[in-house]
């Protein structure tokens, strides 16, 4: 991997040249001193702890380095033969109570249920009782030893690492490559060794390393108050024996008692800064970089509502800088509405942060100026961009759910907004936004989790534009939502444009949207901006090949198909019969009560070897629980999943069927463990069938990897995901669905969360396998036009119920159903 530049993001230690690293080092560096002088004792002191080698109260010497206590013992003896217990207690703690912890954890994240709730208020009980009370009356109850020490501190130590160790497990268990596994027919034990437990460790080092501090301080503490082991030499002993023989009244406390207590004091530190630098190994932290002092620009000639002159944006962490944002200038006009779009990472986002001085600390703003109203806002306070802000310059940020309060209402949020400068908020005006933005003045009661993705950035737009703004950034604002919702966003936004004259700089990637109704376009690429003008103007005469190859990947609806129809063979592979499900709400104790939800209404359809079919429809149609049905990750409530034209009952027919069925996520991010090679990832499915020989699974994982068009050499398969390309990352996954040769491939919604340019190149990839192996396909998306150019049939499936279904043409050109023209206008 050193040849990649990469490195693994599951580190022990930080990098040593970073601040955090040197910290870590000392840390080390200190304990394994620490460490060696117990172990090596012996060698350091020629007297034993326990015998009387010297006068009483004898001073340091050349013979007795730390002077000697009452009964004439050597106290530096001691002290490094007491480090010995005290590190012995602190490690045997540290394993004992982890250990336990782990393994609770793990019985509690994933089997949920009753053991999760079983074993979930015995940690309640447990941290609910006062921690040294305990220890003290557990200590006396079982008598002074050094296993009652352990095993008292361990008993008091274990439930907060499994309630925080619990939470990240439940975390991992709804990651994407969780239900990736578990499709390829992974069971519970394989899922939590091959995941959940390499995901998890990597956060077992510092409660490992938390408890083991805590626990010599604990131990310090029993003996102080005389509750160790008599017979056993600590540090805490020591302190308990010169506190009880007067220490401090004979003047001897200065080597009798101080050395002792700053070993604890060392040694708890040490463990602290290697945790420390263990979390920074895991998330480098940023550095903040003071602004550079810019020459003033003369902001004079102007008449753009924002202009936006050389700018430069670079990022810095304690691994590199990164510079996002080239020498970019742009000008939007007044009540222009400017399309900036570009692929993920290209810069846009730093670019429209940037303009509105709300980049992350780690973020530098090397040169340029960001013009608005005569004025430089990159040059003003923080107190005067604040009052600009809401004001006259508003932001709508991506991922409405994110952007919202969600213990706050609606109502609540807005009002705020509205009491910008200290104004007095009248209800009528909360209802008079709400309903300007096509929600109900009820909806003012509601949270945000209440609303549907439309009604929320409805009320993040409401929120943004309540202050009526002379100029409105726009991030990827429809990022997310089915296409139908787009538009209504996209119809909100213009109508606003025109009552309130507003200019607005739209940010997104989404191109076929922003094509209908900018004004102009900017594309950036690698940072920079590298064509603009209108659509009409780019569509025909681009000067750059980012730009040509985004136009150019564009499907039209009722343009020459792109991808040639297949041909349905033999009886059908795949069928549902009637099917119906449902859902229950889980109440607090994560029971499911109240009414059934229902998601699928009497579906049914067939799926023939080499066919592609198109399953079309709005976010919470059902697409996905199809899906999920069909490949026995859930059950239906009536009906019946066919393989072979055997119903899937029984863990054999479900074995026999997810070897034939293989399903493609949507997002290609979550779906594969980044700690995981891509050998590793495309393996999985071979080892989870049980094939063991390690040659034949890696000559048929480059097998796969060379029909998917990607290196199949040792450097590609020893690379991470997290160093992959979202393409590339997708290409990975149909490589993991063809490696078993399955008959079937479900993709749900593959190209949804790639750039413009990478979604025909996954399309044309399908295809490609479609040919080569006779794979049957089930696309499920909500692109009615790409499922018209892919598919040989198209079903529109709408509130659960399909509502239309024939060949693609037949389904384009003549549509039946309102809800599916309505989908084809949005195209």
């Amino acid at each position: 991997m050193a040849s990649d530049g990469y490195t693994r993001p599951r580190r022990l230690l930080a990098p040593i040249a970073t601040t955090t690293g040197k910290v870590q080092w000392v840390g080390i560096l200190v304990l394994v001193v620490i460490t060696a002088a117990a172990l090596l004792a012996p060698l350091l002191s020629q007297f034993s702890p326990t015998e009387a080698s010297c006068a009483p109260f004898e001073p340091p010497g050349g013979a007795h380095l730390l002077g000697c206590d009452d009964a004439g013992r050597d106290l530096f003896a001691q002290l490094i033969y007491g480090a010995r217990i005290s590190l012995f207690v602190g490690l045997s703690v540290a394993v004992f109570a982890t250990t336990a912890a782990v393994i609770l954890a793990i019985l509690a994240g994933l089997n949920g249920g009753w053991i999760d709730r079983l074993i979930m208020r015995i940690v309640d009980v447990a941290l609910s009782l006062p921690f040294l009370p305990l220890v003290i009356v557990l200590g006396v109850y079982l008598g002074a030893s050094l296993t009652t020490q352990i095993l008292v501190i361990a008993l008091v130590m274990w439930a907060q690492p499994v309630r925080e160790l619990r939470s990240q497990i439940l975390s991992v268990r709804a990651m994407g490559f969780i239900e990736a596994s578990m499709a390829m027919g992974g069971g519970r034990f394989h899922v939590g060794l091959r995941h959940i437990l390499p995901e998890v460790a990597p956060l077992v080092v510092p409660q490992f390393v938390r408890i083991a501090h805590s626990a010599i301080l604990v131990e310090t503490s029993l003996s102080f108050l005389g509750l160790g082991d008599p017979l056993q030499t600590s540090w805490g002993s020591i302190l308990y024996h010169a506190n009880a023989r007067t220490a401090f009244l004979t003047g001897s406390w200065l080597w009798w008692i101080v050395p002792a207590g700053l070993a604890v004091s060392v040694t708890v530190t040490a463990l602290a800064f290697i945790g420390f630098g263990y979390d920074a190994s895991l998330s480098p932290r940023m550095r903040h970089r003071r602004q550079p002092i810019m020459a003033p620009v003369d902001p004079s000639n102007f008449e753009a509502a924002l202009s936006v002159r050389n700018l430069a944006v670079a990022f810095h962490s304690e691994i590199g800088t990164t510079e996002a944002v080239r020498d970019v200038s742009l000008d939007i006009g007044r009540g222009e509405l400017v399309g900036l779009v570009g692929e993920s990472g290209s810069g846009k986002t730093t670019l429209a942060l940037a303009a509105l001085g709300l980049l992350r600390l780690s973020a530098e703003v090397r040169r340029g100026a960001v013009l608005f109203d005569g004025q430089d806002l990159l040059r003003l306070t923080d107190d005067e961009l604040r009052r600009l802000r809401g004001r006259r310059v508003a932001l709508i940020p991506q991922s409405a759910m994110n952007s919202l309060n969600p213990v706050m209402t609606l109502g609540t949020q807005l009002r705020e907004a509205l009491s910008h400068g200290g104004k007095t908020v009248e209800e009528a005006a909360i209802s008079a936004w709400l309903t300007r933005v096509g929600l109900e003045p009820r909806h003012a009661r509601s949270f945000p989790h209440e609303l549907s993705g439309g009604m929320r950035q409805r009320a993040v737009i409401a929120i943004a534009l309540c202050n009526m703004p002379d100029l409105v950034i726009a991030d990827e604002p429809t990022t997310g939502l089915d296409v139908l919702v787009q538009e209504e966003i996209m119809a909100l936004l213009l109508d606003l444009r025109q009552s309130l004259s507003l200019s607005i700089l739209f940010v997104t990637h989404n191109l076929p949207l922003i094509a209908r109704h900018a004004d102009r376009l900017e594309v950036m690429y690698g940072g920079e901006i590298v064509d603009r003008g209108t659509v009409l103007s780019l569509r025909a005469s681009a000067k750059h090949q980012h730009t040509r190859d985004l136009f150019e990947s564009l499907p039209e609806i009722h343009g020459a198909k792109r991808w040639e129809t297949g041909s349905a063979n033999g009886p059908p592979l795949l069928a549902l019969k009637n099917i119906s499900k449902g859902f229950r709400a889980l109440n607090g104790l994560g029971f499911a009560t109240g009414p059934l939800n229902p998601v699928l209404q009497d579906v049914s359809f067939d799926l023939h070897s080499g066919e592609k079919l198109g399953l079309v429809g709005g976010s919470g149609s059902g697409k996905s629980t199809i899906a999920r049905l069909m490949i026995g990750l859930l059950r239906p409530d009536e009906g019946q999943v066919l393989f072979n034209g055997a119903p899937l009952n029984g863990r054999a027919a479900l074995k026999l069927q997810s070897e034939a069925v293989h399903m493609v996520f949507q997002d290609p991010y979550g779906s594969m463990r980044n700690a995981m090679s891509i050998l590793d990832v495309v393996a999985e499915p071979l080892q989870i069938r049980g094939i063991a020989d390690s040659r034949e699974i890696e000559a048929r994982v480059r097998k796969s990897l060379d029909a998917v068009c990607l290196p199949s050499d040792g450097a590609f398969l020893s690379r991470l995901p997290i160093a992959l390309s979202g393409g590339q990352r997708q290409r990975v996954a149909f490589a993991r669905a063809i490696v078993t040769e399955p008959q079937v491939i479900i993709a749900d919604e593959p190209t949804s969360m790639l750039d413009q340019s990478v979604r025909m190149e996954i399309m044309t990839l399908m295809e490609d396998l479609r040919r080569r192996f006779g794979t049957a396909f089930l696309f499920i998306t909500h692109d009615i036009a790409l499922a018209r150019h892919f598919c040989d049939r198209i079903m529109v499936l709408r509130h659960g119920q399909v509502v239309e279904q024939g060949p693609a043409d037949t389904v384009i050109h003549t549509p039946t159903h309102e809800y599916t023209k309505r989908l084809i206008a949005a195209a």
